[in-house]
């Protein structure tokens, strides 16, 4: 079993995990749902565990004389939620002419959970969840099978399928064509098909080509260790996995679709607590010291959008014939001085960067409990926790989110001088990445994010 990391624009150093997080309803499942054609027409599906409407049970002909945006994803998606803010925007501006659905396979009750916790930032989307009775909202899986989300499917007023697309086509031209009857041929996706009885919320890939059998194959019969480097293959986005189950637990690591930059960040990150948690180096933390000016293309060429071919994008398999992070990082690195003639080192250099500082201390308190911590890019909630979740959720949602070189302050490093290491109780509801509004939460707990040069420890990649 692996945990799949898909990286936004590919530098993101938030995670996507594919598998469901909990044991899901998927396995005993068969279906008569054939999958939707484009330029078929969409029957009157109806959906249970409505959220964010007048009723909780709804057809899709309620919106009859309205196109239907219908937005797959799940709570453990961090693209998906990012796109949130634009979908809550199309909504109010096309409200009398479209409806956004948003449907995840998620339980009523976390997304409930969810939205209880980020709803100071004004998303009210209707939202379908799945309950008790799962098979009835299966139905629009069934019907738009994908392997990946965020995932739009879009239905004009006369209820016809015209097209089928990620993130990337959610702009307001598009809307316009799909509100004005105008084709859509442009902007559909590739049909991905998903094998037969097999629940789509599941996110499985399908093997093609032998390099795909190799790095799918769980348990290849006999191999000991080996590695491989293969060029960019278009139906997968970008990831990577490391073994934490099976014959390959801690020796071997995959990556998908990833540029020469990403690889490096991954082989010289930090250790997870989990087994299968490899952080990335954060982009602005990483330095060049390149001479070579085709190796310097390789590793600051622009891939936050994926074309569709490339020949500076690489797909990876290492198996390790020992067991043991530290060591699969070692031969990792190896392998990217064997095949790309790139070293890389941490140094330390002074920057411009935000330091969190304490204040006040007996406003960092706990009333004990259970530890519990819950957040994403819009609010964090700790309680009996770690003072140190709050410093790496912060971090992460700020250098670690960063798609471009150090560029001073606007690179958004934190560096934590608290000293602070009890357990603390923390209701944060601000976007991490608005200083003026982290400043503003966090100074009710007696902390300061100010702003300062300081030496900190960089990535120098060298040929």
């Amino acid at each position: 079993m692996l945990r799949y990391f898909l990286l936004t624009g590919l530098l993101l150093l938030c995670a996507l995990l594919l598998p469901a997080q909990e044991k899901e309803p998927f396995y005993s499942y068969t279906t008569t749902y054939a999958p939707l054609s484009i330029g078929g027409v969409v029957p009157d599906y109806k959906l249970l565990g409505v959220l964010n409407y007048k009723k909780t049970e709804i057809s899709l002909s309620e919106f009859s004389g309205k196109a239907l945006l219908i937005d797959f994803w799940a709570i453990f998606c961090q693209p998906c939620l990012a796109q949130f803010q634009k979908l809550q925007r199309i909504q109010e501006k096309y409200k009398k002419e479209l409806q956004v659905i948003a449907i995840t396979n998620d339980s009523l009750e976390k997304v409930i959970d969810l939205f209880e916790n980020i709803r100071y930032q004004g998303f009210n989307l209707l939202t379908v969840a799945r309950t008790g009775n799962s098979k009835v909202n299966d139905s629009l899986f069934f019907a738009f099978p994908h392997k990946y989300i965020p995932h739009y499917v879009w239905i004009d007023k006369n209820s016809v399928l015209k097209a089928i697309t990620g993130y990337e086509a959610l702009n307001d031209d598009n809307i316009a064509l799909l509100t004005g009857g105008g084709s859509l041929d442009a902007i559909n996706s590739k049909d991905v098909r998903i094998s037969s009885g097999e629940h789509p919320a599941m996110y499985s890939y399908q093997d093609i080509d032998i390099t795909e059998k190799m790095m799918l194959n769980d348990s290849i019969k006999g191999l000991i260790g080996y590695s491989m480097l293969s060029g960019y293959n278009k139906k997968y986005p970008p990831s990577s996995a490391i073994d934490y189950t099976g014959i390959y637990a801690e020796r071997r690591i995959r990556t998908w679709n990833l540029p020469l930059a990403t690889m490096i960040r991954i082989a010289y990150g930090k250790m997870g607590r989990e087994i299968w948690e490899q952080e990335l180096v954060p982009v602005p933390r990483v330095f060049l010291s390149i001479r070579d000016t085709i190796l310097l293309h390789k590793l600051t060429v622009d891939f936050r959008q994926a074309p569709d071919t490339t020949s500076d994008m690489y797909c990876y398999d290492l198996i390790i014939a020992g067991k043991g992070r530290q060591l699969l990082m070692k031969k990792m690195k190896e392998d990217l001085y064997r095949y790309f003639g790139v070293n890389a080192r941490i140094v330390q250099r002074k920057v411009r960067c935000y330091i969190l500082s304490l204040v006040d201390s007996s406003r960092l308190r706990t009333k004990g409990g259970d530890p519990y911590v819950s957040g994403n890019m819009y609010y964090l909630k700790l309680q009996n926790a770690d003072f140190s979740s709050l410093f790496e959720h912060i971090q992460a949602y700020n250098e670690g989110s960063k798609t471009v070189p150090y560029k001073g302050l606007e690179s958004g490093i934190i560096v934590d001088e608290t000293n602070f290491t009890s357990r603390v109780d923390i209701n944060i509801a601000a976007r991490m990445n608005d200083i003026p509004s982290l400043r503003s939460e966090l100074s009710k707990y007696g902390l300061a994010l100010l702003a300062g040069e300081r030496l900190i420890d960089v990535l120098l990649i060298e040929d």
